[in-house]
């Protein structure tokens, strides 16, 4: 049998991250405003609700590893008319629908959400939550250098409880190499302020595989992490794609770790953790056993969908601003990523949808599929004959089962605990729109 080593070497390939399915790059048949209105309908249930997400996509300053969708800027006075334009945008959706949903939970993302004033950031939010579900559950992330007390007193008057700081490093060094300097000191002081107003949940993003870094590096960074104790950890692998992402050409290529190097940093970081306390939850994901992250995982509760692993989500994913992304169950859509076209779009009076994609069974049934394996490491495939593919999987699963990435018993498909890392592996072989494409899409590394 393969070692750990040669596992990587023969695993480690472009592959979809999979917080959805399909991924973006093989959506087709996109609904309609009017089919993805009636999608919405025919799936809500009030007592359950709907699950927002807000994405602002301003930030101060540039982050050279950043793939997200922002605008470098430091004019405040964009923040009233994009205000203006989302809550538009709401209000179009409350419209068409001809009911005011019920909001399960409420994400912020970017760009840095707490570009917003404090102001602008509580107008929003009270707009936003007019008819709140009683077991709300409200997160935000945030970038610590543009972060003041009196966005944590908005944010906690209004039900935000769970908190995502934007670390990456602490190294000096590294900070310099991608552009975000933020001491260990600034990131202290947030950490007092947020548990002295009892958010519930503290998450770290942190980034292995960025320029500069080795073992010394990330073991220092991860002793610093862990005095400050978050509940969750986020250990992401940095994809390199400046043929793709222009503003990742800023990043010396030398000064990037070697495919075995990045390797190591994530497998020494991972040992860190443990040591910690931290359990692996799966897919670079890390909690405490005190984190509702470890009980969902636990209890067989872990759920996925376009930001990451949540503990409870509704069956609709309502996006709101430019380049978010909306689920139906039966349909994903995206919103147009110039802010110009977005606002112009609600302007009209029309919602802002730019791509989307109507799902077919074999959808339906492959996104169970990935999810199960992604969030209970095991599932049982069912009809598995009617799988696209399936001559081509059965093949690919009983090499992974042979090179003891998976465990086959009948009819359900278990990730070993040396597989735990290529999960994504085990997901690409059912993956059929992967299988058809014709123009191959650059993903980044699976491990």
């Amino acid at each position: 049998m393969l070692n750990q080593q040669e596992l990587v070497q023969k695993y480690n390939r472009p592959a979809p991250r999979y917080t959805s399915y399909p991924p973006v790059p093989f959506w087709i048949n996109p609904p309609s405003s009017t089919d993805w209105i009636s999608h919405i309908k025919k799936n809500y249930l009030d007592d359950v609700g709907v699950d927002l997400y807000v994405h602002v996509p301003f930030c101060e300053s540039l982050c050279y590893y950043c793939a997200c969708n922002r605008i470098i800027t430091k004019n405040h006075k964009n923040e009233d008319s994009f205000l203006e334009a989302l809550l538009n945008e709401w209000q179009i959706y409350k419209n068409k629908l001809g009911f005011s949903p019920k909001i399960n939970s409420l994400h912020f993302g970017g760009g840095t959400p707490t570009f917003l004033s404090p102001k602008n950031l509580e107008v929003l939010l009270k707009n936003l939550l007019i008819n709140k579900s009683p077991s709300f559950i409200g997160s935000i992330e945030i970038d610590p250098r543009t972060c003041q007390s009196e966005h944590l007193e908005v944010l906690s008057q209004n039900g935000i409880a769970r908190v995502s700081l934007g670390i990456q490093d602490f190294d000096p060094d590294v900070q310099k190499s991608i552009n975000r300097d933020q001491s260990p000191e600034m990131v202290s002081a947030l950490v007092e302020s947020l548990r002295a107003l009892n958010f519930s949940s503290l998450n770290f993003d942190l980034i292995y595989g960025l320029p500069k870094q080795s073992l010394t590096t990330i073991s220092q960074t991860i002793k610093k992490v862990a005095i400050m104790k978050p509940d969750l950890i986020a250990f992401y692998s940095y994809a390199h794609l400046p043929d793709k992402i222009k503003n990742q050409r800023l990043i010396h290529e030398i000064d990037l770790p070697s495919p075995e190097l990045k390797r190591d940093l994530y497998e020494s970081g991972k040992k860190l953790l443990l040591e910690n306390g931290y359990e692996d939850v799966g897919m670079d994901h890390f909690a405490l056993p005190s984190s509702y992250l470890y009980r969902a995982k636990v209890e067989n509760k872990l759920q996925r969908n376009f930001m990451g692993y949540v503990d409870k989500k509704s069956s609709i994913l309502i996006g709101l601003g430019p380049t978010s992304i909306s689920d139906s169950s039966m349909s994903f859509v995206q919103n147009m990523k110039d802010l110009k076209s977005y606002k112009d779009k609600i302007a009209a009076g029309e919602l802002p949808l730019e791509l989307g994609h109507s799902h077919n069974e074999d959808d339906i049934n492959i996104q169970r599929i990935i999810s199960e394996l992604m969030c209970n490491n095991q599932v049982s495939l069912l009809n598995k004959e009617s799988l696209p593919f399936w001559d081509e999987i059965k093949q690919e699963l009983s090499l992974l089962e042979k090179d003891g990435i998976i465990e086959i018993d009948d009819d359900l498909i278990t990730i070993s605990p040396r597989g735990m890392g290529f999960v994504r592996n085990v997901a690409m072989s059912f993956d059929y729109h992967l299988r058809q494409q014709i123009n191959k899409t650059k993903f980044s590394q699976s491990i």
